[in-house]
Formats: C-alpha cells, structure tokens, sequence
C-alpha cells in the first residue's frame, strides 16, 4: 500500500499571482489530502522567479516534506519527477506539456476547470495515477476550517518572516490597525473591471468601509495599505488620514499587473510580506472583495466575531445595498 502511495500524485500548476497560486494550491491540497496522493507545487514560469524555470514555491516559503497531513514536494525538483500514466485529464499524457505547461491549449480549459472543482468538492478519486490541475481551481475549497489548516502550514523563509515581525511591531503595534488590500489591476485584465467602472467611486467605497472599520475598533486606528496602482496609493493618501505602506516598486500607470513585467522578480519579497501583513491587521477591508491576494489574510487573521464557515462569506460586501462594496472583516 506504502509504495502505491508514494506513485500517485496531483500536481497544482499555475503561472498567475500570489493570491491565484495560493488558493489554487490549496484546493489541490484538499484533493490529495482525501485520495492519498502526493501534492506538487509546479510554480515554474512566474515573473516573480529570477529564471523562469525555477520553481517560485521554496523562494516564498519552507520546504517540508509534509504540508499539513500531505506528502509535498515544492522545490525544483517538481521537474524531475516521473509523473506516471495515465494522467487526468488526457491532455497531460503529452510529454511536452509537462515540460512546458504554457504550451497547453485554451480550448477546453474552463470544461475541465468545472470538473476538477466537482472533483475536489465530491472526495472522489480517479483511476489514474496522475491528476493535473492548471486553471483556477478556487471553487473547489469552501470550507473555512480547512483553508486555515492548510495556510497554517505554509511557513515563510525567514529572511520575509523577518520583515513581517519588523514592520508589523514598528507600525502596527500596540494598534489598532486596519490592513486595506485595492486590487485595481493598472490596466490589466483581473476579472475585477466592474469595481473599476469609475475609480472616484471605487475610492469612496475604500473611505466608507475604513469609516466603518475605525467606528468599530478605534478611530486612531492606522491602516494599511496594500495595493497594485501607484494612482489609488495617491489618492486614498490624499484622502484618508492615518494611511501607510511599505515602499516598493510600482509600474507606471495603465502599463499591467505587478506580477507580469520584467521587473517582477524584484518585487517579489514585497509582495510576499503584504500578504503577511495584512493578516496582522485588526481589521480586513477587501476591494473586490474576491480579489485571490487577499484570500491568505481573510483566513488567518484574528477574528473578533464569531468566525465564517465559508469562504464566500469573507467575500460579503460590507454595505448591503451596494453590491460593489467591499468586505470588512473584524
């Protein structure tokens, strides 16, 4: 049985964001975790890696052996392990995919996203040894008392680790802090367009939810501001008193995501001690609400109410009759 183990396997493949990556992998983790399989993070192929056939996982966090309850392997090795056949779904039985993932065809990617989510929802297993995930697999994880057991086990490597300890008890300490994540995109595709239709707007939705968050837990409270676009850093700066970042490299307005231009590697440790970060906060303000980059903080961080059962219920707008609202998690 030990032995029949070790040769199955279900490899979580993405070349997104932090957030994308993270999520998706932890979906994947839910599935090997119910069929006894070993899970592979092929984060291969990211901007965010020096030489873009170096795994990007060990750059982020520790390496163990297992990842809460499931054989893992995460270190560039992925490359070398000789996935058997057959593999799910049939596409990956083509050697050159699994060598150069980028080269699959779109055709039947979102057909097959929807089945491997039903898959992983069920706790059904397949016959073949190999099971592949490459699409945004988010949906296959709900539960909330399943994600934390998972996040829990990701460890940073120390040197972000150490940031995180610096700049939260430099700035966020004694509190009270809140922690505002703005996914805006500059100028990509993000899925997010309709939180965008006018950005005066969009910022005002920001300033009520901190309105509301500081009526909640103090109104010196300091927040935190994570964000993609230099434009949204200047204006909430501008309008909200009491607002911090941390300093890093911004591209230029309208010129594309952070995690998809040649300077990306550079800003990866950033990014990286964001999402920490905002988990340290009292208090979560989400825009959109569903943005991935936030998903590890709506998770983890300390909750002063009684806690969600769902992932979707981070995702619930703070103002009732505005759909567009973001989340605010206390």
């Amino acid at each position: 049985m030990a032995g029949s183990l070790a040769n199955r396997y279900v490899v979580s493949i993405r070349r997104t964001g932090f957030g994308d990556r993270i999520i998706c992998l932890c979906a994947a983790w839910r599935f090997a975790r119910n069929t006894g399989r070993t899970l592979l993070a092929d984060w291969r192929y990211s901007g965010y890696s020096s030489a873009v056939t170096k795994n990007l996982f060990p750059l982020c966090f520790q390496l163990p052996p297992m990842l809460a309850g499931v054989r893992f392997i995460g270190d560039d090795t992925v490359a070398r392990v000789r996935l058997p056949r057959p593999r799910h779904p049939a596409i990956w039985e083509n050697e050159t995919l699994i060598h150069f993932p980028f080269l699959r065809p779109t055709a039947t990617l979102l057909a097959e996203r929807d089945a491997a989510v039903v898959l992983i929802r069920t706790g059904d297993d397949v016959a073949a040894p190999t099971v592949i995930f490459d699409a945004c697999i988010n949906d296959g994880i709900i539960s909330l008392a399943e994600a934390r057991r998972f996040l829990d086990a990701l460890r940073p490597v120390p040197h972000i680790a150490a940031h995180v300890v610096a700049f939260r008890d430099t700035h966020l300490r004694p509190g009270p802090a809140i922690g505002l994540h703005v996914r805006h995109g500059n100028g990509g595709d993000t899925g997010h367009a309709s939180y965008w239709a006018s950005f005066d707007a969009a910022i005002a939705r920001c300033q009520r939810a901190i309105d509301m968050a500081r009526a909640e837990i103090g109104s010196d409270a300091v927040v935190l501001l994570c964000t993609d676009s230099s434009d949204v850093q200047r204006a909430l700066a501008e309008r909200v008193p009491g607002v911090l970042w941390r300093n890093k490299l911004f591209r230029n307005p309208g010129e594309g995501e952070l995690h998809l231009w040649h300077e990306a590697s550079l800003g990866r440790d950033d990014a990286m001690v964001e999402l920490l970060l905002l988990a340290e906060c009292d208090a979560l303000i989400r825009y959109p609400p569903g943005s991935f980059f936030s998903f590890y903080a709506a998770v983890m961080k300390p909750s002063r109410v009684p806690p969600a059962e769902t992932l979707y219920d981070l995702q619930l707008p703070c103002d009732p009759d505005d759909a567009f609202a973001p989340a605010l998690l206390l």
